[in-house]
């Protein structure tokens, strides 16, 4: 796994390379990279908790105010 430095100096260039590569943005590029990284590190968060809740879930371990789950049969008719 990359450093978190390396990660932001790669997520800079690229930046810059998509802007043409112009001069004298450099700490512009570099915050935009800052900017992203935070929210793919929130994101991250997220979904961790999503699945945690999930495995909680599918493992038995629901909180007792939350209702069951929705269980419907099938349906027999088919779709046109």
């Amino acid at each position: 796994m990359m450093d978190k430095d390396q990660e932001r100096r790669e997520r800079a260039y690229r930046i810059w390379e998509e802007e043409g590569r112009p001069d004298g943005k450099h700490e512009d590029h570099w915050q935009r990279a800052e900017d992203q990284h935070a929210e793919t590190e929130r994101q991250a968060e997220e979904v961790t908790e999503a699945n945690q809740h999930a495995s909680d879930e599918f493992n038995g371990k629901r909180r007792k105010n939350s209702p069951g789950p929705d269980v419907r049969p099938p349906s027999t008719v088919a779709p046109d």
